[in-house]
């Protein structure tokens, strides 16, 4: 028997470049309890009819049209972190993501997915007699690159 090679969650980081052009990443202690990354593709669709019998139902082609890449992180609300992510929220900006396979080797599939992406919301909740809690999502803008680590 083969074990599946698993990776825990807090071993998928979100970092980002910590200024424009650096190639310093940081992972913000605001994405602290969950995170996810999501490829998606867009398709376009064309019904392909029966040319014998065109009362058939004909069959479906698909092309993909676009791609896109999302990530989703939350936690506890880290409050030093707060103004650096409203400034990013308030103009129209992208800055540099990686979503890293944390210490995996690339021969065991680990690495990171990079790319420019722009922060498409940020949200704060803060139920009574509890700890506030935040969300923020991420959306690519252009292609990501997938990279293998050493």
């Amino acid at each position: 028997m083969t074990a599946v090679q698993t990776l825990q969650g807090e071993k998928l980081l979100v970092k980002i470049e910590t200024s424009s052009g650096s190639g310093v990443f940081a992972h913000d202690c605001l994405i602290n309890m969950e995170r996810s990354f999501a490829l998606d593709s867009e398709l376009t669709e064309t019904v392909i009819p029966d040319c014998d019998d065109p009362s058939l139902p004909g069959w479906k082609q698909r092309f993909k049209d676009g791609l896109s890449g999302d990530v989703a992180g939350a936690g506890q609300l880290h409050t030093p972190s707060v103004e650096t992510w409203f400034n990013w929220f308030a103009v129209d900006t992208t800055k540099n993501v990686r979503i890293e396979l944390n210490g995996v080797a690339g021969a065991n599939g680990g690495g990171y997915w990079a790319g420019a992406m722009k922060l498409k919301s940020f949200r704060v909740t803060g139920p009574r007699k509890n700890i506030s809690e935040v969300a923020v999502e991420l959306v690519s803008h252009g292609a990501l690159t997938w990279t293998d680590n050493p």
